[in-house]
């Protein structure tokens, strides 16, 4: 494995493991009001979706529905608990109701449960195949299931609407560069170009793919294009980090994402990734300093808080590691890898560190309990406690 390999897959030592280096720019499916539809306009379209009329909606299903979006509004912690229950009566009231369909589906697929979203968007869009918020959604939740084939067609059925789209290319890109598809990816990235010329948000991804496949000299090149466009963007000059790191510079990859963090403070990947460079090396003091900087820009942030558990693990302090990790279980979705991650920490926190073979146990059955195949360490841990027997 090579060094950037090392850096980007993040296998730590001693399985002291989490999720994330370079990460992609994430998808917004927000919550819809019942009977309305925006679509973005795009300078040319190449397909044009019909949004369908349908009779009005059951009065006692919009009764529901609203219910369910005030639960939201008002918040608490069993908000989005009642929302899906009525969101739920409402479809059975009215099972055309789409708007209650793919904000179910949003709402799965910020509990980490990936193919109900699935099956809920994939409801809205058969009675509204014009709802491209619900389409992005279920791209990602196909990607998260890990049916690569399903979200490229999803994403390539959102390039046909909107043929102009940077970011939707650079994310179908990303989709396959993550699949280590790495021709296809270049084809679409290709494509992005001809359609939109100049894009330093497609050159950005272009540079990605190069990194991936090693050909370091062509990801270089691209990445400086794209600074020749747009010296502001901050992911530029976190991807002239990686490409740093796998030439051995460390101190370079360190002014580059010092030189991300310094265009925009709330770019947090930049000092994630630092980070993580510095967990690896062993320096949990510094990385700490890079950890705690990004939760007082994003205390929401779980995986840097599965992080700096890391950090203080390192550092001896087991008990706010501890305290660390129960507090991602018990905000993050029940399936998301942060929740996954910050379980796995605690048992080797139990196995490794403080050596309570019971709690150690006790740590992995609940692990084992919410975990799949799916998260990398299912594997490893399961392996752990056939070797710790009863």
């Amino acid at each position: 494995m090579s060094k950037f390999q090392a850096y980007t897959s993040l296998l730590s030592p001693c399985r002291t493991w989490f999720s994330r280096s370079l990460r992609v720019a994430g998808l917004v499916t927000g919550l819809v009001l019942s009977g309305g539809l925006a679509c973005g306009g795009q300078a040319k379209t190449t397909k044009v979706l019909e949004v369908p009329k349908l009779p009005p909606v059951n009065p006692k299903a919009l009764r529901q529905f609203d219910s369910a979006m005030r639960a939201l509004s008002l918040g608490g912690p069993e908000a989005n608990v009642k929302a899906m229950d009525r969101f739920d009566l409402a479809v059975q009231i009215d099972a055309k109701l789409w708007e209650a369909w793919h904000n179910m589906g949003v709402l799965h697929l910020g509990d980490g449960e990936s193919a109900k979203a699935v099956d809920a968007f994939s409801k809205a869009l058969k009675i509204n195949p014009a709802h491209q918020a619900a389409i992005s959604g279920r791209a990602e939740a196909y990607r998260r299931e890990g049916d690569t084939k399903k979200s490229a067609r999803d994403y390539r059925q959102l390039l046909e609407i909107n043929p102009n789209s940077e970011t939707i290319y650079s994310r179908l890109a990303a989709l396959l560069r993550e699949n280590k598809e790495y021709e296809d990816a270049l084809d679409i990235l290709r494509e992005g170009l001809r359609v939109n010329g100049t894009s330093s948000t497609i050159y950005v991804e272009l540079g990605l793919v190069y990194l991936g496949q090693g050909r370091d000299e062509l990801a270089k090149l691209v990445l400086n294009k794209s600074l020749s466009i747009n010296d502001k963007d901050p992911a530029v000059f976190n991807a002239l980090a990686l490409i740093a790191i796998g030439e051995g510079d460390d101190q370079q990859a360190f002014a580059f994402f010092d030189k991300a963090a310094e265009l925009d403070p709330k770019y947090v990947d930049a000092r994630f990734n630092k980070a993580s460079i510095l967990l690896d090396a062993g320096d949990y003091e510094r990385a700490k300093l890079e950890l705690e900087s990004i939760v007082a820009i994003s205390d929401d942030d779980l995986d840097t808080q599965v992080a700096l558990g890391i950090a203080n693990r390192g550092l001896g302090a087991h008990e706010q590691a501890r305290v660390l990790w129960e507090g991602v279980v018990k905000k993050a979705p029940r399936k998301s890898n942060s929740r996954l991650d910050a379980l796995f920490n605690l048992a080797v926190l139990q196995l490794d560190f403080i050596m309570d073979d019971k709690k150690a146990i006790a740590a992995l059955d609940r692990y084992l309990q919410v975990s799949s195949k799916r998260h990398s360490k299912y594997e490893e841990a399961m392996e752990l406690r056939q070797e710790m027997g009863q």
